[in-house]
């Protein structure tokens, strides 16, 4: 059975070299401030993109061929939620990935740091910029690097109660490509196809949950979100419904609301991972500071503008039409060619 921990298990030794990695190095990482985990680094960028790529770029949208699923730490879509929409297609979820056939990626389970900031205990793989390392500041860590000749890399964590003005410190190389030991054989599983990749939104795309976004809908849940008197209530049951909503089809409807109350609402669900998912998957903050020209250009290059949501901004972009010298002058506005099209009903 594998471990939940992402450290846990023997150094990869054969997934490395059928990775092909070529300057994999074992540095030592403060966990808990008692113990200290081995991690892979490597100086490649080359290397960690390739990584990277594996466990993120899906290699199948069919439902219907896998039965177990694992996600990666720290996602960014609640478990339940996932759990809900998998268990309509009588899919489970499993917190050992040996057992599972396919992993669901997402954007954290990656990241950058810079010096020696706090790097989180369950992130699986990380860029370290301008970082260091130090052997000898702390009992645990001169007994790790006495008994394994690894470096230590300092962070906040390694420092505990010291500064890192008192301790003496070397460099690691400018760019440090850091990798756990679930990060290096949940990629070789992938790449020898014994794991699936599937992503979240294929999962929930797939959901029989999903509500159509409509005006009656959206004006119900301004009453609940966007109210001075709003109970607790009111907000969950709102949260619960947010993150359900399919606005495809209607852009207009995801632009008029991002303006009215939805590009305001982020604060009330900074807790809710399934609110917060579905503001940012649909960059309702982004979409709630453009003008309706603004609005266009931004359906347009992302395959959404039609004729309806046209229409209905065109008339807003009209009315934000400003042209001086009229004591003198008429103008007559016209819809460019290029736009004509989305002109006809």
């Amino acid at each position: 059975m594998a471990s939940k921990n992402i450290h846990d298990g023997p150094y990869p030794d054969a997934e490395l070299i059928a990775l092909g990695f070529e300057d994999p190095e074992v540095v030592g990482m403060v966990q808990n401030n008692l113990d200290i985990i081995d991690v892979v680094l490597s100086e490649s960028i080359a290397q960690y993109d390739k990584v990277k790529s594996i466990l993120q770029t899906e290699t199948t949208n069919d439902l219907t061929t896998v039965k177990k699923a694992f996600i990666l730490p720290m996602a960014d879509v609640s478990t339940d939620r996932l759990k809900a929409a998998l268990k309509e297609h009588k899919i489970s979820i499993t917190n050992d990935y040996e057992k599972a056939d396919f992993i669901i990626p997402h954007v954290n389970f990656y990241d950058e740091y810079s010096s020696i900031e706090n790097i989180p205990q369950t992130k699986m793989m990380f860029h370290l910029n301008n970082g260091y390392y130090c052997n000898t500041h702390r009992h645990v860590v001169k007994d790790y690097y006495e008994e394994t000749s690894n470096s230590v890399i300092l962070d906040k964590r390694s420092l505990g109660d010291k500064y890192q003005h008192n301790i003496d410190y070397d460099s690691l190389p400018y760019d440090s490509y850091v990798f756990s030991n679930m990060s290096i054989i949940l990629a070789t599983m992938i790449e020898n196809g014994d794991l699936q990749v599937i992503e979240t939104d294929t999962i929930l795309n797939q959901s029989a949950n999903r509500i159509p976004i409509t005006e009656e809908l959206m004006e119900d849940l301004n009453k609940m979100i966007n109210n001075y008197h709003a109970t607790e209530e009111e907000l969950q049951m709102a949260g619960k419904i947010i993150p359900t909503i399919d606005p495809t089809g209607e852009p207009y409807l995801l632009y008029k609301y991002a303006k009215e109350f939805l590009g305001n609402c982020d604060y009330k669900y900074t807790r809710n991972k399934d609110v917060m998912y579905w503001l940012d998957k649909h960059n309702i903050s982004s979409l709630a500071r453009k003008n309706a020209e603004q609005a266009i250009k931004y359906f347009e290059e992302n395959d959404m503008l039609d004729s309806r949501c046209f229409r209905a901004l065109e008339v807003e972009c009209r009315e934000q039409i400003q042209i001086s010298n009229r004591e003198l002058y008429t103008f007559k506005v016209q819809v460019k060619p290029e736009y004509r099209k989305y002109m006809q009903k």
